[in-house]
């Protein structure tokens, strides 16, 4: 289970003390993340793992830059499983894309 929560530190230091820079990449973050969520959704839930698992890999980078590094450890590996056509991570990372998209809508 996620032991801490999302935040922008990683933006902070991507964008150099550049708040305009870093409020584009997180508006760019908060288009993105709800279309490819339900992508994932959409694919999962229809069994199209190999389809769900590219989805995955996209979403896992942007997990990374949310600072959630056991998300991205777990993205990691349920992604390799998607691939396999297992999904044993499949509930712990619906909580961890969940918990994102809550704190997208508050920032």
């Amino acid at each position: 289970m996620m032991k801490k929560l999302p935040d922008l530190s990683k933006f902070d230091e991507i964008c150099d003390n550049d708040e305009e820079f870093k409020m584009q990449m997180v508006e760019i973050l908060k288009k993105e993340f709800p279309i490819e969520k339900q992508a994932f959704l959409d694919s999962y839930e229809q069994k199209k793992f190999k389809e769900s698992a590219e989805v995955v890999h996209k979403l896992k980078h942007k997990i990374n830059l949310l600072n959630l590094e056991d998300g991205y450890l777990l993205s990691r590996e349920f992604e390799g499983q998607l691939f396999n056509g297992t999904d044993e991570a499949a509930a712990e990372f619906i909580v961890i894309l969940d918990v994102i998209e809550q704190y997208l809508k508050k920032i």
